[in-house]
């Protein structure tokens, strides 16, 4: 595998990000939606919210990952980790993908109160990427507060 990001040989414009992959890399761009502030390369940070449900049901914040596996990774495998930091006795979470898996790849899963897993529950066959919109919503102290983690996930061709 050769880093093209690393040795300036990709076509990403200013405004994209590089990401290396097994044999090749993809342009990332990073944009925060409309209210939100950009607070690091890869987070998003709402700005204000209006009213109590527009608070509940918009993310405070977006986080943007990127993943990278080859098509035999063994399944059912867990590729992300999610929860609260720090974690409060009495938190709760709920996770759900609200995007990016038309197909069923993936699946997420509680493993206690406060921490969940997306898992890839099914063969890639093919090199193909994804991207999921995960939510998790944090119950803390009678309140909701969501998050939005955005999974970028790169299956490549395994090297023999």
């Amino acid at each position: 595998d050769i880093d093209e990001c690393a040795i300036g040989s990709h076509n990403c414009s200013s405004a994209e990000t590089c990401y290396n992959i097994q044999g090749s890399f993809r342009c990332l761009s990073f944009e925060c939606p409309s209210n939100y502030r950009k607070v690091s390369d890869m987070r998003c940070e709402r700005i204000n919210c209006f009213n109590y449900l527009e608070c509940q049901n918009t993310p405070v914040r977006i986080t943007y990952y990127q993943l990278n596996f080859q098509t035999n990774i063994v399944v059912p495998a867990h590729i992300f980790r999610i929860g609260p930091s720090p974690a409060y006795a009495g938190d709760s979470i709920a996770l759900t993908i609200t995007r990016g898996n038309e197909e069923g790849f993936f699946s997420t899963r509680r493993l206690n109160a406060y921490t969940g897993i997306v898992y890839l529950q099914r063969q890639v066959k093919e090199p193909k990427d994804f991207l999921l919109d995960v939510e998790m919503k944090l119950w803390r102290q009678g309140t909701y507060t969501t998050f939005l983690a955005k999974i970028y996930i790169f299956i490549t061709a395994h090297a023999y």
